[in-house]
């Protein structure tokens, strides 16, 4: 793995294990709930879509 695919992937597992504590503890769910977990799940898809990305191309 390259020095510069190292960073995505601290920041996807990072955010992936946010949007767990996140789902985890919401007390009740809403629209509002739901579009949270919908942003921060999109944001961790895009750093893992980053780190393969970085990853292959060497």
């Amino acid at each position: 793995m390259k020095n510069n695919a190292k960073p995505f992937l601290k920041n996807a597992v990072l955010l992936t294990v946010i949007l767990g504590i996140i789902i985890f503890f919401m007390p009740e769910w809403g629209v509002a709930q739901v579009i949270i977990v919908l942003l921060v799940a999109s944001l961790a898809g895009g750093q893992w879509a980053l780190w393969v990305y970085m990853r292959k191309s060497r």
